[in-house]
């Protein structure tokens, strides 16, 4: 099945379902931010284990696991702190991920575009949405405003080089992230910009010759990750009275890890 979804039928089902989803109720937003960030978005993540040498596997999993655990305590905790953290490691992360020969301008623009551009069309949305995890009121005014202004400069400063060039890619990245509701507007902005080149950067760089040999190699990590979320689900969040914030937090649990110990471990060989 997946070696036979061509390009074509692939994105048009993505871009169906986007669509279809934008004129949902938040709920089935979400079910389709689970879907596209937390399975098809993420598979890049799931081949963290394959890229550290074997030496160093045991103290790479110990920093992982408890860096998960961090996350989903301090959401429950303090989680007005841990939104912003998460949304700056995020950036950070999408900068420096992006290759050096993009040139730094357009690094920036990518890293802090792809956090903030859904703000620039979709304020009030975009602060509903945050508002949902539990920060106050007062405090999202503020970087609301900021990320509207940041988002602006990020989407010339990324569009008009990609209109240029003709890159069709970002140029669809963008507008998603421009014109779409934020919560889907950044799913298919982040697969489009961030995850799939670097699930096909990780999977030439494993020698996978296609990606049925890939999901072969992460499988077992795929399926770890599914069974972390189902038991916080279980157990941290029982009533799923905020699935906003449900849906936050796991996302911070499966990422920040990816984002911060991966790249100490990671073989140089793979970079």
């Amino acid at each position: 099945m997946i070696e036979n979804l061509g390009p074509k039928s692939g994105w048009a089902l993505l871009y169906g379902a986007a669509l279809a989803a934008s004129f949902c109720p938040m709920l089935f937003q979400l079910l389709f931010a689970t879907v596209v960030i937390g399975i098809l978005g993420m598979a890049h993540g799931a081949s963290d284990l394959a890229v550290v040498r074997r030496g160093k596997r045991v103290l790479f999993l110990s920093g992982y696991l408890t860096l998960m655990v961090l996350c989903l305590l301090v959401w429950q905790i303090y989680p007005a702190g841990a939104l912003p953290v998460f949304l700056l490691a995020s950036a950070v992360h999408f900068t420096v991920e992006e290759p050096s020969q993009s040139g730094w301008l357009r690094r920036f623009a990518l890293g802090l575009g792809l956090v903030t551009i859904p703000a620039v069309f979709y304020r009030t949305d975009t602060a509903l949405l945050l508002s949902y995890t539990g920060s106050s009121p007062h405090s999202l005014a503020s970087a609301i405003s900021v990320m509207h202004g940041i988002g602006i400069l990020c989407a010339v400063l990324i569009f008009i080089p990609a209109l240029v060039r003709k890159d069709y890619r970002t140029l669809t990245g963008v507008m998603s992230l421009l014109f779409v509701p934020p919560l889907i507007g950044f799913s298919v902005g982040f697969l489009i910009l961030h995850a799939l080149p670097k699930t096909h950067d990780r999977r030439r760089a494993l020698g996978c010759e296609n990606y049925y040999d890939y999901l072969r190699l992460t499988w077992p990590i795929l399926c770890g990750a599914l069974v972390f979320s189902l038991l916080a689900i279980i157990f941290v969040f029982p009533e799923a009275q905020k699935p906003v914030r449900t849906l936050f937090t796991l996302l911070t649990a499966l990422a920040l890890p990816h984002l911060l110990i991966t790249p100490l471990f990671e073989s140089n060989e793979n970079n």
